[in-house]
């Protein structure tokens, strides 16, 4: 039997180790260890390395691997023509067992990286009994915390008499972003220790059109960002991508996590941010939760006679009797409705209308591109749905249910 090469001997190694850390899927509270403790160092190590880069070495890496893949066709292409070559054919044998050992070594790297943590719990907390329901009060509190939060974070930002607001660049408040993320550092760990910068993507046009804000590259341990933010929305992104850069990979506590740090923060700009954030994931509930009442008591009007039509209304005249009652409803249960302050609203106007100036000051060479337009359109539509059949619970929109878990206790 013919000897393996060290080639082959090697890449069977990684293979093997690769499908062993697979099995980490089943083991949950281990992998929460393994992320307290060893991925915890192999962030904070190899950050501060890459940290010193100004741009995402990450980013490269992607388009270097996207080229190699592009010149492997070309290369297989060619070798119809040219298979009667010797050289050649050594050359493409050189090239693709090259190519096979990057892919293997990458994905030998992403699972102690991204993949072992990305298995662990939520929030690293194991399996827990917290509560998953709450009351229709206990909504309205939060979303009132909220804005009381926007509100008074309003007040202490300055507005120019000509509705100009001078907002901090992205790179000023990082600093303030990873002190606000330590702040929670008692109570989850994992979020003391080094930050590095969040970096701009060379490729923000693409993720504008794919609506993507960040991302992380687990490889090179590089938190990343769009360009075209508004600089409240970048505030948010940079702690979200921050989360998942010290291994809470799943979108609901990362969400969370920088909600809630950012609301803590001294600073003006990172509060309306935070609490502008826990607003918009709220507030569905709670309306949710009024529109549900009041279509309680409009049927109960009917069933009780008070409201004399019938339903489906088939007529004018009840249709005007249902619209006079919807609105007497609506009045009576929005009367108490928990306003954003008018400058408040100023200051989003404010932050919105930097972003859209960033976007429109560039030139977008795909707007001239339509079907490349539209291709990356549907791989984002199908990528974000494959991510919600994977994380399911624990998408963007789980974010609810932990923000109501964080403040069981501590406003109802």
């Amino acid at each position: 039997m013919k000897k393996l090469s060290a080639y082959w001997r090697v890449l069977i190694v990684l293979l093997i180790c690769s499908a062993v850390m697979g099995f980490a899927w089943f083991f949950p509270e281990l992998c929460d260890k393994y992320t307290d403790s060893i991925f915890y160092n192999i962030c904070n190590g190899v950050s501060r390395v890459t940290g010193l880069v100004p741009f995402a070495i990450g980013e490269i890496i992607m388009y270097i691997g996207a080229a190699a893949m592009v010149f492997a066709v070309i290369f297989l292409l060619l070798l119809i023509f040219l298979r009667q070559k010797g050289r050649y054919r050594r050359f493409c044998a050189v090239y693709f067992k090259t190519l096979l050992m990057a892919l293997v070594c990458t994905v030998f790297i992403y699972m102690p990286t991204w993949y072992i943590p990305f298995c662990g719990t939520v929030l690293g907390k194991g399996e827990t009994d917290a509560r998953t329901e709450f009351t229709p009060d206990e909504v309205e509190k939060l979303v009132r915390y909220s804005v009381d939060g926007i509100n008074s974070a309003a007040e202490e930002i300055e507005i120019a008499s000509d509705g100009t607001v001078l907002f901090p660049t992205a790179k000023e408040t990082q600093s303030l972003i990873a002190d606000a993320m330590r702040s929670m550092g008692d109570e989850f760990p994992r979020l003391n220790g080094y930050y590095p910068p969040v970096k701009t993507a060379l490729c923000s046009d693409i993720l504008e059109r794919m609506d993507i804000t960040g991302y992380n590259y687990p490889f090179t341990m590089e938190p990343t960002h769009s360009k075209y933010q508004a600089p409240l929305d970048s505030i948010v992104t940079d702690a979200h991508e921050l989360a998942h850069h010290k291994g809470y990979f799943l979108e609901n506590e990362a969400e969370m996590l920088s909600i809630v740090a950012l609301t803590q923060s001294p600073d003006p700009y990172l509060r309306i941010a935070g609490y502008h954030a826990l607003y918009w994931w709220v507030c569905d509930s709670y309306y949710e939760n009024i529109d549900t009442d009041m279509e309680k008591e409009f049927k109960n009007m009917i069933e009780s006679g008070e409201l004399d039509i019938d339903l489906p209304i088939d007529s004018t005249e009840e249709s005007e009797r249902a619209y006079e009652a919807m609105q007497l409803l609506y009045d009576k249960y929005y009367k108490n409705e928990p306003l954003i302050s008018d400058r408040a609203l100023r200051i989003f106007d404010a932050s919105n209308g930097i972003g859209e100036e960033i976007f429109e000051e560039d030139e977008h060479i795909i707007d001239e591109m339509p079907a490349v337009d539209s291709a990356i359109t549907a791989t984002a539509d199908k990528g974000w749905e494959i991510q919600e059949d994977i994380l399911e619970e624990n998408c963007y929109d789980g974010a609810t249910l932990l923000l109501l878990q964080y403040y069981d206790g501590k406003l109802y």
